[in-house]
């Protein structure tokens, strides 16, 4: 079976990256072989029927039905008109057709719960009405998911389960402590009885490079990315990244798209290829999943402790230099020699520091990402990076540099768990 998960569509706005993404799936699935397209939520900006029937005229110009894909999606946060029309499912099934829904009830449509088989697969979609104050499921959908996962295990203990909701469920993914509004806070206790289960979540818009985007404990949780743009955290420590002015998304994050290929084999077994639409490119290796034991040994892969097992510090290669230039007194401009890892680095620590004593000058360090979410292969990064700081972030006691005063920075990589390099140190004062 060949499958495609994708998220976060967002019609009007994310029809051309749509496009791009259905072709590009179609060439790795290759025509008429691709059984289903999975969409985790967010399929519109507003929930409006104006953009359902934009999506129906896309699904029809790449002619789905002719080829036998079943298209499956759960409804998101921008679909439910951020909490405004929790039973947004009916007018979904209305201007989308026999696209939506297949062989649901009408209590089921209006929930925008759907449970369907595909090929001997169980597939379900769980509506999460509520985001705003907490994101949480209803008691009335997890009662319907428990009903169709009982379904799903009495049918086959042997087959992976798979499920979407659209917000990530918290404590599992990357990302998935970022704050209420990202994640599912009750869906766990539901889903730890069922090993079978891969989840597919969205909603946040986090790029799939992160090894943290897959994890095992009690189910398989896996996050799906987002054809139109990416986001990044919004705080690292209680640091705001200067990349993202105080919010989620960099100045760049259009220059991206990604999703998810999808492979069952004969055994059950699950290989997750990441795709970057944006590059045409394979993101680094595919994650396999195997096949549902009783035991549940199948879930010791991708477990947090499997993850930091072997990961190893990031560090700066030998004669690596800094180079910082002050741009008046309230900014100054930073190039230095990128570090390495052995995945990539995710982002710099920079410290201001008083030349003479080498102390740190100001209450607070700045944080920058790196450019990992811009190429699907690490080693394609830039091996050296160019940043303007405001002084202002470094808190300092006067709020800008002194003139009579000499300093140098001090930079750290930090990779995606956490382990740091050796600093940096610019070479001359500035």
């Amino acid at each position: 079976m060949r499958l495609a998960v994708v998220s976060d569509l967002h019609f009007n706005q994310g029809k051309g990256k749509f496009d791009e993404c259905l072709k590009q799936l179609y060439a790795k699935a290759g025509e008429e072989r691709l059984d289903a397209l999975l969409v985790a939520g967010d399929l519109t900006d507003s929930g409006i029927c104006l953009e359902v029937r934009e999506i129906k005229a896309a699904l029809d110009d790449h002619a789905l039905a002719k080829k036998g894909t079943i298209f499956f999606f759960a409804l998101g946060n921008h679909d439910l008109a951020f909490d405004e029309k929790p039973y947004n499912g009916e007018m979904f099934k209305r201007y989308l057709g026999d696209y939506a829904f297949e062989g649901a009830t009408k209590e089921e449509i209006k929930n925008g719960n759907h449970h369907q088989v595909i090929k001997g697969y169980h597939f379900i979609a769980s509506n999460c009405k509520i985001y705003n104050g907490g994101c949480h499921h209803l008691q009335e959908d997890l009662d319907w998911l428990k009903t169709a996962l009982d379904e799903a295990q009495k049918d086959d203990p042997q087959r992976p389960i798979f499920l979407l909701t659209h917000p990530v469920i918290y404590d599992t993914v990357y990302g998935s402590k970022e704050s209420t509004y990202w994640y599912s806070n009750n869906i766990d206790e539901l889903l730890k009885n069922y090993s079978q289960v891969i989840t597919f979540g969205g909603h946040l818009h986090f790029p799939l490079h992160d090894e943290r985007n897959i994890h095992q404990r009690y189910y398989t949780a896996i996050q799906t990315g987002c054809t139109l743009y990416c986001s990044l955290e919004s705080e690292i420590d209680g640091i705001k990244p200067i990349d993202t002015k105080g919010g989620m998304e960099p100045s760049d994050c259009h220059d991206f798209s990604q999703g998810l290929y999808l492979e069952v084999d004969g055994h059950h077994n699950v290989r997750v290829t990441r795709m970057d639409f944006y590059n045409k490119a394979q993101i680094k290796h595919p994650w396999v999943i195997p096949a549902p034991k009783e035991d549940g040994s199948h879930l010791n892969r991708y477990t947090s402790e499997a993850i930091l097992a072997n990961n190893k510090a990031p560090y700066f290669q030998k004669g690596s230099s800094v180079n910082v230039s002050r741009n008046g007194t309230k900014q100054i401009e930073i190039s230095f020699d990128a570090a390495c890892d052995d995945d990539y680095v995710y982002y710099y620590e920079i410290h201001l520091l008083d030349k003479d004593t080498l102390c740190k000058v100001g209450k607070s360090h700045v944080i920058t990402y790196s450019d990992f979410y811009r190429f699907a292969n690490p080693k394609d990064m830039k091996k050296r990076l160019k940043k303007v700081v405001d002084v202002e972030l470094f808190q300092l006691p006067t709020g800008f540099l002194e003139r009579e005063k000499k300093y140098v920075v001090k930079i750290i990589a930090v990779d995606t768990l956490g382990l740091k390099s050796e600093p940096l140190y610019s070479e001359h004062a500035f």
